[in-house]
């Protein structure tokens, strides 16, 4: 059975995704001796970037390709981490909560089976496909990590793999410099213990995975596509109870066309079973020129400045453009910015700024800062308001009309308020 998923305000956001590609935090393999930590001052510089536009969130990529965290043994095996890896996520997300941002966090990416810089593709690749290598990675690596953070206010969600399909013949065997190769199976297995881990030691943090694209996360025969990462399909390789995810993030890149574009195509909950975020896309113009019967031909022009406002139109979940690190020039950051800012300006102008009056309820100021009123409610009424995630953040009973609700430790989005057995209305918070 699928879990249904809570509701999903739009989620605007910004791909980091390292500092230093699989150098954020880590231990030198050459020499043990020395180690990587993050760049704290170029974090906040993305993070305030991220900050000025009006992004929620920002994605950040922990193992990556596995070649400096986790550490492995002369036998391949993760070892215990260091204390540092912790206490360097922590601080990430601490400077994350003090700018009212919230991470998500990638754990690996196909990368761990190439042919890089520190890196044991065949560790990995047993790390991935053998139950004893799965596991010490589980006990020594993962575990003490989620302990430590737990249920992080900053913490949006824990992400197993970056494009997972790339480790595949059946999908990217054209990508170069692989050294190993798994199959969807294990892949599919890996993520049902790996989230299964996740939940049983801290229940209430969200999981998700990022996929390749439609291709593998989407229940559509008629155009070849096939959710990998379906409750039924990780239990049947994992046989994890706990081994599911919350919500989807569906990357799109112009090899997949139309067919396979979220600018072309409204989210479908009978094709897509769970909210489903667009988690890479570029921040370019995208023009698509196709036929149309014999000798007619079609051409959709999709200017960068418009792609996050087109997936909130077609009722996708989120925007997360790319990449911080990886388009670093006056233009490219341009685009991005007015991606972030035109999804933000569209949230604000459908969360009803200018004070939404239901019933003769009405929340103002919207957008706010601080305090919000609402005014139309009676005495003993109990007000709850929710983040994107579907969780609570605030319950007050009414006690005045108009009553009065501090807001200021919450985090800049989008939030439900509702008057119970009333009425739902939307907030965004600056």
């Amino acid at each position: 059975m699928t879990r249904k998923s809570k509701d999903f305000s739009f989620v605007n956001g910004l791909n980091l995704a390292w500092i230093e590609f699989g150098r954020d935090t880590g231990v030198d393999p050459v020499n043990p001796q020395k180690y990587f930590r993050p760049d704290m001052v170029r974090f906040e510089e993305a993070m305030d970037f991220a900050c000025e536009h009006g992004a929620t969130l920002i994605r950040w990529w922990y193992h990556t390709n596995g070649s400096t965290n986790p550490v492995f043994d002369a036998h391949k095996k993760v070892t215990p981490n260091p204390d540092f890896f912790h206490e360097d996520v922590k601080k990430i997300l601490d400077l994350a909560q003090q700018k009212k941002l919230q991470v998500q966090i990638c754990l690996w990416s196909f990368d761990m089976l190439k042919k890089q810089w520190g890196v044991d593709p065949i560790a990995n690749k047993k790390l991935i496909t053998e139950d004893t290598f799965t596991q010490a990675y589980i006990e020594n690596a993962l575990v003490p990590l989620v302990k430590y953070i737990g249920n992080h206010s900053a913490l949006f969600a824990w992400e197993i793999f970056n494009e997972p399909e790339g480790m595949t013949n059946k999908y990217a065997q054209h990508w170069p410099g692989f050294e190993e190769r798994v199959e969807m199976k294990d892949i599919q297995k890996f993520i049902n213990r790996v989230a299964g881990a996740i939940r049983k030691t801290e229940p209430q943090v969200k999981i998700t995975n990022g996929a390749l694209g439609f291709l593998t996360n989407v229940d559509d025969p008629k155009k070849g596509f096939y959710n990998a990462y379906s409750d039924a399909n990780l239990f049947d390789k994992g046989k994890n109870d706990l081994g599911y995810l919350d919500f989807y993030n569906i990357h799109y890149y112009s090899w997949a066309r139309s067919k396979g574009s979220p600018f072309h195509t409204k989210y479908s909950p009978k094709l897509i079973d769970k909210p489903a975020i667009i988690g890479e896309y570029y921040p370019d113009d995208l023009s698509f020129k196709y036929k149309v019967g014999d000798n007619d031909h079609k051409l959709d022009i999709f200017p960068a400045s418009d792609l996050g406002t087109i997936l909130i139109e077609n009722q996708w979940a989120g925007s997360i453009a790319w990449s911080w690190t990886d388009r670093k020039s006056k233009e490219e950051r341009n685009r991005m910015a007015s991606i972030i800012h035109n999804v933000a300006e569209s949230m604000v102008q459908t969360s009803h700024v200018g004070n939404e009056v239901v019933e003769d309820i009405k929340i103002y100021p919207n957008p706010a800062k601080e305090v919000m009123h609402i005014t139309g409610v009676k005495k003993g009424e109990e007000i709850i308001i929710y983040d994107f995630t579907g969780k609570i953040v605030k319950k007050k009973r009414v006690r005045n009309t108009p009553e009065k609700i501090l807001i200021s430790e919450l985090y800049r989005g989008y939030y439900r308020v509702m008057v119970v057995g009333r009425i739902q209305l939307s907030l965004y918070k600056e």
